[in-house]
C-alpha cells in the first residue's frame, strides 16, 4: 500500500508516463548497491534516464527534474566521483558499482544487468572517426576487474571475468576469463 502512493506521487511529481514506477526503476537499484557512493551514483543515473526516456515530453516538470539531473550530475557524478556515466547509456537492472570512481562508460555502450563494475574501468569506442560510435555490448553478470579497459564494437559475453588492468579490444564467447594486455581469453573448457 505504502509503495503504491510512493509511486502514485512520484508519477505526480516527476510527470512520468506510466511505464516505469519510480521505486522499481531507482529505489530498488539504489537498494542493490553495496556502498554509499555508488548509491548516489546510481540515483542520480536511474534519475536522468527517468528523465531523458519515461517522462511527458516538453513539460515544466521535465525541464526542472533535467536541471536537477544536470546539477546532480556536474556535482556528484562528475566532480566527486570523478565518473562519466550518461544517462543514454543502458545499465542494465541489479548491476553494482564498487568503489565507482573514475568510471568512464561512452554514452552507446550497453551493460547488462547483474554486471559488476570496480573502479577506474574505461568502456568506450575507439573514437578513430567522428561518427565512429560503435560501443562495447557487455551482457548479463560480466564482472570488470579495477583499470580494466574495454574499447571497440565487441561482445562480452555472459557471466565473463575481466581481469585488473585489462585491455579488452575483440569480442569473447560467455564465461570468458579475460587478462591481460591485450586481453585473451584464459577459460581452459573454451579452447
Amino acid at each position: 500500500m505504502k509503495k503504491n502512493i510512493k509511486n502514485k506521487l512520484a508519477k505526480l511529481i516527476m510527470g512520468l508516463d506510466g511505464r516505469v514506477t519510480f521505486s522499481e526503476y531507482v529505489w530498488d537499484e539504489v537498494k542493490l548497491q553495496p556502498e554509499y557512493w555508488s548509491k548516489r551514483l546510481i540515483f542520480i543515473y536511474r534519475l536522468g534516464r527517468i528523465n531523458l526516456y519515461y517522462t511527458k515530453k516538453n513539460t515544466l516538470r521535465k525541464k526542472l527534474w533535467r536541471k536537477i539531473y544536470l546539477y546532480l550530475n556536474i556535482h556528484i557524478t562528475e566532480g566527486k566521483l570523478n565518473s562519466h556515466i550518461p544517462a543514454s547509456l543502458y545499465i542494465g537492472k541489479g548491476t553494482k558499482f564498487y568503489h565507482p570512481y573514475s568510471v568512464m562508460i561512452n554514452s552507446h555502450a550497453y551493460i547488462g544487468g547483474g554486471s559488476i563494475l570496480r573502479h577506474n574501468v574505461t568502456i568506450g569506442n575507439v573514437g578513430r572517426f567522428a561518427g565512429d560510435q560503435a560501443s562495447p555490448r557487455i551482457e548479463y553478470g560480466t564482472s570488470i576487474g579495477a583499470g580494466a579497459s574495454i574499447i571497440g564494437d565487441i561482445t562480452i559475453g555472459h557471466h565473463a571475468k575481466i581481469g585488473t588492468n585489462a585491455v579488452v579490444n575483440k569480442s569473447f564467447p560467455d564465461y570468458a576469463i579475460l587478462v591481460g594486455m591485450p586481453a585473451v581469453n584464459k577459460n581452459k573448457t573454451q579452447e
